[in-house]
């Protein structure tokens, strides 16, 4: 059987809805009856108790813990035949789909893998009870999914997983379940297992094999991204030239002070921000980029129905959305820990300021947590009014001089090791 493509797995999901776990077309639906007066699991004929050949597939591994490891256990996932996020989202350039891991050092980190359980069944049951008996003091989780070309694979077969002196390895296979001559609906199915590590000196670092239902492995360091930025509505910046570049800000008043950057040129990174803050810090660099392990992105927008060209008239609203494309949680500070600037003959300068003796830019020192897929949302009038709307300190700020045509740059500084950052044109 070839391979699929991303984009062919992507596809045929759509036939796979409806479809059960275990998912062979042979497969009971009564629960395991035979249709006659005989016990489960026996043919008419057959004495009761005797191990008898059976074409069915070994149930999912979706409930009892495994010991994985010397000091690793594991517990399976439901085989889905929906695609999972990582899956839906997979990162550009990924033309064949092996699998996903990531891994979480705080419950609610985990959140989004039991957000997506389906309610009710007794396994979901026992993954939950699985995460909450995690101690994160001493234990990590890892999640790792796989994909297979039929709804027959549906295990993940975790083994050999060990404590190295640089990180944690081990490898994950999609197994075909089947025994004999049994018939499996065509459609891609997802297993997964949650993996559970302890020991207080764990590495930072994660090597895990991961082999899908057609053979294909890879070794996944669990950085990739659960949400690929490509795939998020907006830009980056304009694809034009900017309008206008103004002179250096003056401001009339004399006891005018303009709001600091509490962040250095070195620090900015454009459209994507990495967990320890790495970016390339290019303004120029191509809109599919982004770090290795990509923490945050940045993206800006017209209305809807607006071409993107992230070009706005006096009056007009640019919306501004950070999203957590991470596979775990991540924590920033609060949603008002931005600039918003003009780049001027001297370079980017804040287009706000205060008055005052002395001029206070006072903001609390919180942590706001993200789940993945989830962040925060601006919407800013480009007037002088509108750019502080809202604000905390919007008694205090105010704009000077007046909003100048040219490149404007939204840079937030409340995500760790420094600033991410969208630019748009302002055409007065």
């Amino acid at each position: 059987m070839t391979t699929p493509t991303r984009r062919e797995a992507l596809l045929g999901i759509g036939t796979a809805a409806g479809l059960g776990v275990a998912g062979c077309l042979d497969a009971p639906t009564d629960g395991g009856g035979n249709g006659t007066d005989e016990p489960p699991g026996t043919d008419p004929g057959e004495t009761p108790g005797e191990e008898t050949p059976t074409d069915q597939p070994d149930p999912p591994n979706d409930g009892p813990v495994e010991r994985v490891g010397d000091r690793a256990v594991a517990i399976g996932l439901p085989a889905e035949s929906a695609a999972p996020r990582w899956a839906r989202d997979a990162a550009s350039g990924t033309d064949q789909l092996v699998g996903y891991v990531t891994r979480f050092d705080s419950p609610a980190g985990v959140q989004w893998v039991l957000e997506d359980l389906r309610e009710g069944p007794e396994r979901s049951a026992a993954i939950r009870e699985f995460v909450d008996e995690t101690d994160f003091g001493d234990a990590t989780l890892l999640y790792v999914g796989s994909v297979g070309p039929n709804t027959c694979y549906a295990r993940l077969e975790v083994r050999d997983v060990r404590v190295e002196s640089d990180a944690i390895t081990g490898t994950a296979t999609a197994v075909d379940t089947s025994r004999g001559d049994v018939g499996c609906a065509e459609a891609i199915t997802y297993p997964a297992a949650l993996v559970r590590v302890s020991g207080d000196d764990l590495p930072a670092g994660t090597a895990f094999t991961v082999r899908n239902g057609w053979g294909d492995a890879a070794t996944l360091d669990g950085t990739d991204p659960l949400i690929d930025p490509a795939t998020l509505p907006g830009r980056i910046r304009p694809p034009t030239d900017p309008p206008a570049e103004p002179d250096a800000l003056r401001c009339s008043a004399d006891d005018f002070e303009r709001h600091p950057a509490w962040f250095g040129e070195a620090d900015v990174a454009y459209g994507s921000i990495g967990a320890d803050g790495a970016g390339d810090g290019s303004e120029t660099h191509d809109d599919d980029a982004a770090p290795p392990d990509p923490a945050f992105a940045l993206r800006a927008r017209g209305p809807e129905g607006s071409d993107d060209s992230l070009r706005f008239e006096r009056g007009e609203t640019v919306s501004i959305d950070l999203v957590n494309v991470a596979g775990r949680t991540l924590t920033t500070g609060n949603r008002h820990k931005y600039a918003l600037q003009v780049r001027t003959s001297e370079g980017w300068t804040d287009v706000r300021g205060a008055r005052g003796d002395p001029a206070r830019f006072e903001y609390t020192d919180e942590g706001v947590g993200h789940p993945p897929g989830e962040g925060f949302e601006w919407a800013l009038e480009l007037t002088e009014d509108g750019v502080v709307e809202g604000h905390p300190l919007a008694d205090r700020l105010t704009v000077c001089p007046d909003l100048q045509p040219g490149r404007y740059r939204f840079a937030y500084w409340g995500v760790p090791g420094g600033a991410v950052a969208v630019t748009f044109d302002f055409l007065g």
